[in-house]
This record gives C-alpha cells, sequence and structure tokens, in this order.
C-alpha cells in the first residue's frame, strides 16, 4: 500500500513537472528600471518604478495587454504567455493569436509583432493606461516609441500616460514594432535618443525632439514673410528682426505674388533666378545672424500650379468618381451622370472639405449645383476652368469629383506625384540652406484618407521630407501625432487672437503643457489654466513657443487695441516659459507708420528678448511670471539693473454718465499710491426705439426656438402677460438644475434661425431689457454666422443676472475673457471662436439665448424684452473726471470713440488716437487721488451728447514692490 501512494507521488511530480509553464499564474516583463507584469489572462496587473517600487498601473477598472478588433468586434486578450523572448496572445473565441517578440536592454524593452493568426483588421499589442500626469514634476517617466510607419501609437513622446499601440491589416501587422521606456525622468531624453540612435526604419533627426532643448532654434522668435523678402529689402528685413530682438524669418508661401504650393515655383518677377535667388538672400541672413523657415502647406496644391493648370494632374486626390450617362459636348453646362448626385454638397469654405471642380480627362469643370432625383446631373456648369482645355467627352468617361480644402487641391496618398511634392520640399531645403520648415496646413491631413489615418499619411509625407534632407533642420507642424515629434523643434504657434489678449496668452501658455495637441483646441476652463499655466513645460519637454501674434488697432466690436500692457503681459509670459514669439508682420516702416501704436510696442519686445536670451532672470522669478493672470512691469533701477514690479491693470466699463456702472469699487493689493488711468471712450448705441433697429426675437411666436441643455438642466421660453419698462410684450425664459451637471457648466442654449440670413453689417449693438431675479446666473445673447463663413465664431454677450427689476442693456464688445469662467458644451470647442475668428455681420443666420451658471434645485426666471439688433454711434465725453475716495481729478479734453487717454502722472497725461497716433498732452485740474491699500470708491463723470449713453472703459493701475532676482 505504500509503495503504491509512492508510485502515485512520483507520477503526481512529474506530471507537475510538465504542466508547470501552464501554472505560471503571469508574466513578467523586466529591466533595469521598470517591471510589468500581466496575468495569464491577460489582465494588467502592475507597471513599477522599480527604484521607488511605485506601481503606477491605473487600477479603478480592469485593464487588457492586447485586443483585436475583427468584424467591427473588440476582443480582449484572454491568454498570454511567455516563452523564449516570444509572447503569445490568445483573444478566446476570435480565432486569433499573436506573437510578439521581446528584447530587453537595461532602459526598454521592445516588442515585435512577428505573427498574427487569423484575419483581425487590427491589433493592440501593448494596452498600458497609468496613473502618472505625465508632466514635468513627476520623478518616473513612461513613455512608447513607435519604431517603423506602420506602427500605430496615439499619445506624443516624452511623458506619456496611457501606453498603447497598434498596428492593422491595411498597412501591415507583421514587424509592427515599439520600444517601451519606464525610466527616471531625468532619464527618458537621453533613453529616447539612444532608441532613436538606433532605429532603422525612422528617419533620424537630430534637430527636434528628445534632441530639441539642445538646440538654439528652438527657442528663437521669428517675423514672418509673405513674399516682401527679396535681395533689394534683405537690409530692412535684417532691421526689422533687429528692431524686435528677433533672430529668425519665416518664409510663407502662397499665391502667385511669393510661392505657389505644390510645384513651389516663385514669382519670376521677384526672383528671376527661381530658389538660387533665394539661396543667395539665406546667406546674407545668415551673415547677419538670422536663420531662415521654409513655410509650406505640406501636401496641398496651389490650383495655379503646374499640377492644376494648364493640365490637371491625373494623380490628383478625388473624394468620388461618377461615370458619364451620356455624351458631353464641349459647350454643355450640364453633365448628366449614372451616380446619384443626392449628397452632393455646394457648400465650400476655407476649412470645409469639399470642392466644385470636376476632372473629366484633362479639363476640370466647375459646378454650383447638382440635382437631387433621377436624371443625375451637375448643374451650372463652367467648362475648361483653371486654365484647362474645353473638351467633349464621350459616355462611360468618368468624371472625378477633386478633394479641396484651404482653396487648395491634394495629391492622392497613394501615387507618386505625393511623394514627388516631399522630395521637392527637402530640395530646396538643401539648395537654398533653410534652417526649418513650417508644414501648416498639415491639421487638414484627414482630407487624404480620413482622420482615422492622418496618423499613417500626414507622417509617410515627413518621413519622405526626412529622408531627402541632407542635413537635419527643425520643424514646426499645424498638427501633431506621434511620430512627427521627432522632428519637432518647438511646441507651439497658435493662431493670433484680436480681443481679450491677455486671458488668451493664459489659455495658450497653459494649454501647450497638456495633452491637447490640436492648437487652439483646448476648452481654457479656469481650473485647468491655474494647473498648467505655472508649470515650467509639458509632457512633450519641447521648447515652447507663444506666436502666432499680430498687433491690432481700434476696430469695434470685436477687435481690441494692442495696448504696451498687454505686449507686457505677453513677453513676462516668454521669459516665464522661456518661449520664443513669432510675429505676422506689422514690423515694417510703412505699416509703423499707418499705426503709430505699433512703434510703441516692438522695442518693448525687443528689450524683453534680449533679456530671455541672456537668461537674465533666475528660476524663482521666472515662476512668478508664470503665474497666469499676474501681471508685472519690467524697469531699469539707477544702477542700470532689471527688474519687475508687480502691477495691475483692472478694468471696468462704464454704461453712461448717468448709469450705476459710473461708480464702483476697486481693490489695491499694493500700498497706497498715487492713481495711473487709462481712459478709452468705446462706441455708444443708438436708442432702443431708433428706427433703424432690427427685432431678431419679440417671442410672440410659440416653440421659434431650438433648445439643448447639460445634464440634469430643463427650460423654456413662453411667452410673458407682463409688458417691458418700455410697453413691449416679453417672453420668460425659466430653467433649473437637478445638480447632474457642476454650476458652472449648467446651461441651456435657446436658438432661433434666420431664413434668409440677416444683414447686420449696420447694426451690430444688441439692445434688450431684462426683469432680473437675482439669483446669480449668466445670461448670454448669442449672434452667429454659418460656420463655413466665420469658422464658428461666437457673438457673445453676457449678462449676470446680480439684479431684480428690469434692467436696459446695451450690448456691444464681443465677450472673451469671461468665457473660460464656465464650462460650454461642444467636442471641438475652439477657443479661437471667442478670441480670434469674427462674426461676419453681413450673414447672421442664428440668435442664440443661453443660461449658464444655473444654482442648484432652484428654479430661476427672468423675463426678457425684444431683442433688437441696434446701429453703433461714436460718441464724445468732455472734460471727464475720475473721483477716487473723494479725490477728484478732471481732464481738460474732449474725448471721442476710439481715443484713449494715458494718464501716469501730473507731468505724464497723453491723448493717443484710434491707431495710437500721439494727438497732446493733456492737462488735468485737481490734485492726483491716491489709492489706498484694499478698497476704494472710484466713480467717473464728464460731459455727453444728448440721446445715447456715453460709454466708457477705466483702467485703474496700481503697482507694487521689486522682485528679488535671486
Amino acid at each position: 500500500m505504500d509503495k503504491l501512494k509512492a508510485n502515485h507521488c512520483i507520477t503526481g511530480f512529474v506530471v507537475l513537472l510538465l504542466l508547470l509553464p501552464t501554472l505560471v499564474f503571469s508574466v513578467v516583463l523586466e529591466n533595469d528600471n521598470l517591471k510589468y507584469e500581466i496575468a495569464k489572462d491577460g489582465r494588467n496587473l502592475h507597471f513599477i518604478d522599480k527604484a521607488t517600487g511605485i506601481d503606477y498601473l491605473y487600477t479603478d477598472s480592469v485593464s487588457y495587454c492586447a485586443s483585436i478588433l475583427q468584424d467591427g468586434k473588440e476582443f480582449h486578450a484572454t491568454s498570454v504567455f511567455l516563452k523564449n523572448n516570444l509572447l503569445f496572445l490568445g483573444f478566446g473565441n476570435s480565432g486569433v493569436s499573436a506573437e510578439v517578440r521581446i528584447e530587453k536592454t537595461s532602459d526598454y524593452i521592445t516588442m515585435e509583432v512577428v505573427k498574427v493568426g487569423g484575419e483581425p483588421e487590427s491589433l493592440t499589442f501593448i494596452n498600458i493606461p497609468l496613473k502618472l500626469e505625465g508632466m514635468p514634476y513627476e520623478s518616473f517617466a513612461a513613455c512608447v516609441l513607435s519604431l517603423n510607419l506602420f506602427t500605430h501609437v496615439r499619445q506624443l513622446p516624452a511623458l506619456q500616460t496611457h501606453l498603447w499601440a497598434n498596428c492593422c491589416q491595411r498597412f501591415g501587422m507583421k514587424e509592427a514594432k515599439i520600444a517601451l521606456l519606464g525610466v527616471p525622468q531625468k532619464n527618458v531624453l537621453p533613453v529616447i535618443r539612444s532608441v532613436m540612435e538606433k532605429s532603422e526604419e525612422i528617419p533620424h533627426s537630430t534637430a527636434g525632439g528628445a534632441w530639441a532643448q539642445m538646440s538654439k532654434e528652438g527657442y528663437g522668435s521669428y517675423l514672418m514673410n509673405f513674399g516682401t523678402l527679396t535681395e533689394e529689402t534683405v537690409p530692412e528685413w535684417i532691421k526689422m528682426c533687429s528692431d524686435l530682438g528677433f533672430n529668425q524669418i519665416d518664409s510663407h508661401g502662397g499665391g502667385g505674388d511669393f510661392f505657389k504650393f505644390g510645384d513651389f515655383v516663385l514669382n519670376p518677377e521677384k526672383w528671376s533666378d527661381g530658389w538660387t535667388h533665394f539661396k543667395r538672400i539665406n546667406q546674407r541672413l545668415h551673415d547677419a545672424g538670422i536663420s531662415s523657415i521654409f513655410h509650406t502647406y505640406a501636401f496641398f496644391i496651389d490650383k495655379k500650379s503646374k499640377y492644376g493648370t494648364p493640365v490637371p494632374h491625373p494623380d490628383l486626390a478625388y473624394s468620388r468618381s461618377f461615370t458619364l450617362a451620356e455624351t458631353l459636348t464641349a459647350d454643355a453646362s450640364e453633365i448628366v451622370v449614372q451616380e446619384s448626385t443626392a449628397d452632393i454638397s455646394t457648400i465650400t469654405g476655407f476649412f470645409v472639405r469639399n470642392s466644385l471642380t470636376l476632372r473629366i480627362g484633362e479639363e476640370l469643370i466647375s459646378f454650383n449645383a447638382v440635382t437631387k432625383t433621377p436624371p443625375y446631373k451637375f448643374t451650372g456648369c463652367k467648362r475648361g476652368v483653371n486654365g484647362t482645355k474645353n473638351s467633349s467627352h464621350a459616355p462611360q468617361d468618368k468624371a472625378y469629383h477633386l478633394k479641396e480644402m484651404f482653396g487648395l487641391f491634394v495629391p492622392g496618398p497613394e501615387t507618386p506625384l505625393f511623394l514627388e511634392i516631399a522630395r521637392r520640399t527637402a530640395e530646396i531645403v538643401n539648395e537654398c540652406n533653410f534652417d526649418g520648415i513650417y508644414f501648416d496646413a498639415i491639421d487638414g491631413s484627414d482630407i487624404l484618407d480620413g482622420p482615422e489615418n492622418v496618423w499613417y499619411y500626414g507622417t509617410k509625407f515627413i518621413f519622405e521630407v526626412a529622408k531627402h534632407l541632407e542635413r537635419p533642420v527643425g520643424m514646426e507642424m499645424s498638427a501633431m501625432e506621434h511620430h512627427w515629434w521627432h522632428y519637432r523643434s518647438r511646441w507651439q504657434a497658435w493662431d493670433r487672437p484680436v480681443r481679450g489678449y491677455k486671458q488668451f496668452i493664459d489659455i495658450h501658455a497653459a494649454a501647450i503643457k497638456t495633452k491637447e495637441y490640436e492648437h487652439g483646441a483646448w476648452r481654457g476652463y479656469a481650473p485647468f489654466i491655474e494647473k498648467y499655466g505655472p508649470a515650467e513645460n509639458g509632457g512633450l519637454l519641447l521648447p515652447l513657443h507663444l506666436g502666432w501674434w499680430g498687433n491690432q488697432t481700434w476696430d469695434p466690436p470685436q477687435v481690441e487695441p494692442t495696448f504696451p500692457d498687454d505686449i507686457e503681459y505677453l513677453c513676462c509670459k516668454m521669459i516665464g516659459n522661456n518661449a520664443g514669439l513669432s510675429m505676422l508682420g506689422g514690423a515694417d516702416q510703412k505699416t509703423l507708420d499707418e499705426n503709430p501704436l505699433f512703434k510703441r510696442l516692438m522695442p518693448i519686445i525687443k528689450q524683453y528678448e534680449e533679456l530671455r536670451h541672456q537668461s537674465y532672470f533666475s528660476d524663482s522669478v521666472r515662476s512668478l511670471l508664470r503665474q497666469p493672470g499676474k501681471e508685472f512691469r519690467l524697469f531699469q533701477d539707477k544702477n542700470g539693473t532689471w527688474n519687475f514690479k508687480p502691477i495691475a491693470y483692472q478694468k471696468h466699463k462704464v454704461a453712461g454718465l448717468n448709469h450705476p456702472s459710473a461708480t464702483w469699487k476697486v481693490q489695491n493689493e499694493f500700498g497706497s499710491q498715487s492713481v495711473r488711468l487709462r481712459i478709452e471712450p468705446l462706441m455708444s448705441v443708438k436708442s432702443y426705439d431708433d428706427p433703424d433697429g432690427k427685432v431678431l426675437a419679440d417671442f410672440s411666436i410659440q416653440n421659434e426656438f431650438t433648445n439643448e441643455t447639460a445634464k440634469g438642466v430643463y427650460g423654456e421660453i413662453k411667452n410673458s402677460t407682463e409688458k417691458t419698462v418700455s410697453g413691449d410684450a416679453a417672453g420668460i425664459f425659466s430653467a433649473s438644475s437637478s445638480g447632474t451637471s457642476p454650476r458652472e457648466g449648467s446651461w441651456i442654449r435657446m436658438e432661433k434661425k434666420f431664413e434668409p440670413w440677416l444683414n447686420l453689417e449696420k447694426n451690430q449693438a444688441l439692445g434688450v431689457w431684462i426683469n432680473g431675479d437675482g439669483n446669480g446666473e449668466l445670461l448670454n445673447f448669442r449672434i452667429e454666422s454659418p460656420q463655413h463663413i466665420s469658422f464658428g465664431a461666437r457673438g457673445d454677450h453676457f449678462i449676470k443676472i446680480d439684479f431684480t427689476g428690469w434692467k436696459y442693456f446695451e450690448l456691444v464688445e464681443i465677450e472673451s475673457s469671461e468665457f473660460c469662467n464656465y464650462i460650454w458644451p461642444g467636442p471641438g470647442l475652439y477657443i479661437y471662436d471667442s478670441f480670434r475668428h469674427q462674426v461676419n455681420f453681413s450673414k447672421v443666420d442664428k440668435l442664440q439665448i443661453w443660461y449658464n451658471n444655473l444654482p442648484s434645485g432652484k428654479e430661476i426666471s427672468c423675463q426678457i424684452g425684444p431683442v433688437k439688433a441696434l446701429p453703433m454711434v461714436t460718441a464724445t465725453i468732455r472734460n471727464p473726471s475720475v473721483t477716487i475716495n473723494g479725490e477728484k481729478i478732471a481732464f481738460q479734453v474732449t474725448l471721442e470713440s476710439g481715443m484713449s487717454l494715458e494718464f501716469n502722472s501730473a507731468s505724464d497725461c497723453k491723448l493717443y488716437g484710434p491707431k495710437g497716433e500721439f494727438l497732446k498732452d493733456v492737462k488735468i485740474e485737481g490734485t492726483v487721488p491716491s489709492l489706498v491699500s484694499g478698497e476704494n470708491e472710484i466713480s467717473f463723470s464728464g460731459n455727453g451728447p444728448d440721446g445715447i449713453n456715453p460709454r466708457v472703459q477705466v483702467t485703474v493701475i496700481s503697482e507694487g514692490k521689486p522682485l528679488k532676482n535671486k
């Protein structure tokens, strides 16, 4: 009996040895720095920093190491085991398996797909969500690097929060490869450099990515040239750069006056020797210490280039093809096709992915309409457009509906023309010794093959350029994908604002440190600005950039003038973030003569730039300069030392000389001091009953507004039996919030569409009576133009309902800075729509009335009188005065809308015109009032015209003691 038991034990031990590989409960991938553990059923278990023992795996929900997509359905990994450096993955009953080769070094681990069984649409072969924020203040860094074109990694290097890589059947799965990094953050860039130096399939660059911080180019500032830089004007351009303290010029092509996108042919009237001419220009710039950047629209093609005329290139991309149903004569204005045209759009615009152009053989034909029912036709056709030749075409010939964006054609992404444009880009950079490339318009890469393949085709183009460069040069792009980081020399130029400058600068400086990679697309919500703005950098670890910038003069109601304190605010953030600047122009002598305001701004920029490049200020001062909303003024003491003083510019709008807003309070956070002021007379508005007014809504028609709400918000607009103070009928706008959404994001939108569109060019202000309930909600009147015309510009006008009873409001300037204090709907909520884009008042298609900031559990209700669009008028204010804590100062001057009075002291009080032109010195009456520390009572008065309310913006200025530069 004992012998039998012993035999059973021996047999069981042998079986156990044989089964041991299948009894291992987890797979571990590790090197000197990280330990990644996977359960045998594919669940992620741990991602551990071996130096600290901290597990960074996100564990609030279960995640799996891999997954596949098959027939549109996702299957996660269900079995995992490691044998002889091969990771075997199974995916349940999908019939799919995969083998991934694992190779380890002390600093990173590579993973390469060597076999895929079955026919999945795609394979995700690493998927590790992390607790990391991906910010420079963390001690540990994790990153996945794609090691070839067809391996898709979503997040950008260098600091990632979700390690993920995918390959797909269309572009290939076998040999998809990544490097997995988990290292002390101080080592992440050196390790990435080591990986990329060994990479055989990614064109190598030492001018961007992990090398970017080591190059001075990424920290430079540039002035943009749109076609006026010639051999004759080189001295002028060198002077402009010197006057700004800039060391780079960006040559932005486009159109016949400079070079055409696509074939890059220069205007022979200006550059008779072609690009050889420009090579000489670049040499002269280099001799002056100025770098030169070649600015293209990536693969986009000018219609007037050789690829569009006189014979259109057969490789031009098209969205659909149609078959001619009958003979098309050379003079026919209608094209009959076999396929349906019912879904063909005739809406085009700068950002719209659509054209009104067909290619049939060697002829281009434009159309302006289509039929929605058989016989299907393109109608309103113009033949032989773009210099092509009218021709007749036979039945069964193909008509190609060409792709277009930015008013430009594109090549097919799998055509020789696509590669030809990339190679020609590199040739020009090589021949002319350009120092950098700006791939503008590459944010339109989705036009090539849809948004899902931007990562592949945009990268394919950049790789082709990089492969043909004779030396690495810095690159910038108007968008960003994973591979592009290796070439990117700085981060990230945005389009310019035209209002709300300081808030926009804060949004920009914070957004470029977040995971939002599309310029201008960040929501800019105030708490996030406060979080990211003070950070020294973001997860990309690239040099930062705060362009593009363009100074503005007074152009109400949508464009605000750029004052010196706006520029100081920008320049402080540049020093704080060691960020360069780029300007769209405004530095040439003609522009300076026409806009004297700009002359005052250029020396400010130059002084700040010189100090930034000298690293003049300590890290502690730079940290203060990064703080959102905090302002500083640069000054030089008697010893010649530069320093900063904290300063505050507190703006207040006075809605009329007898209006309650003519008295207000200001908090002075600094010590007692003599006041400084800026007084800006604004545009006024014709009276509410003016015959030129246009009623936008009077609430007399039931259900003329549609609505949309945040979660937990309900509301309606209905007729009211009560009359306004002016005797008009009113509507009642009521709403409530359950508290499901946060208060600052508890919104409801009521929308009325206009058909036909309204022309409000002469009626750009709004007038409305409001009966408030005093519950603190925000009421917003927004006018908009169609998306394809104004790009989504928001014509917002905010009213805080902190009052009860009837009040009349004149709404003029478009809101910007307050927008970010609230949460608004929209997945693509562009900051540009509030700060940059402008409503086209000649084409207004909707009025929206919003509530936001609704209190929880309480019904709110305001009565609203007819909303009228009213004409703006200029106004004059004679002998304006400001009283502070009972001390009155008066100014012996007549102010007119668009002027600005800048009072710094009794001997320094100047009047400027709408373009910043100096008009005269202004004498004062009375003593200069003092601002006490803490609260101050302020009032404004003056003499104005009858019949309108003179509106004015008063800025109270105060400053503190110098900083300690240690």
